[in-house]
């Protein structure tokens, strides 16, 4: 399935208009039509602001565009060396490896505002 074709079902299935869905996004109903025909393509801002009307995940939308979510992109330019050096070593993992990474990180962000308000009760 092609992005153009995702959005369009997507839209459909919450029935919603082009018109619509182009006001809830802020921009023109001509707009959206051109996306889903494919003749145009969609900032990565665009399509996570598609993704957060339509109910969807962000990423999907992202991923069959060929597209790098915006927050992605500034986590990697504020770790320029790290990032890389993090996804060349993660290459390799078997999709349960990252079932489990992706546990441990989930456990590590919940536990940071935990800690912040340790800090603060000292």
């Amino acid at each position: 399935m092609n992005l153009g074709d995702k959005i369009r079902d997507l839209r459909e299935d919450k029935r919603l208009s082009i018109r619509e869905l182009g006001r809830r996004t802020d921009v023109t109903g001509m707009h959206i039509s051109n996306l889903e025909k494919g003749k145009i393509n969609a900032s990565p801002e665009l399509l996570v602001k598609i993704a957060k009307v339509l109910d969807t995940d962000a990423d999907e939308l992202l991923h069959l565009a060929d597209r790098v979510d915006p927050e992605v992109v500034d986590v990697i330019q504020s770790n320029p060396q790290a990032v890389p050096s993090f996804l060349r070593s993660a290459k390799d993992l078997s999709p349960e490896e990252w079932k489990k990474m992706q546990k441990y990180l989930d456990r590590m962000k919940n536990q940071k505002p935990a800690l912040k308000e340790k800090k603060r009760g000292k």
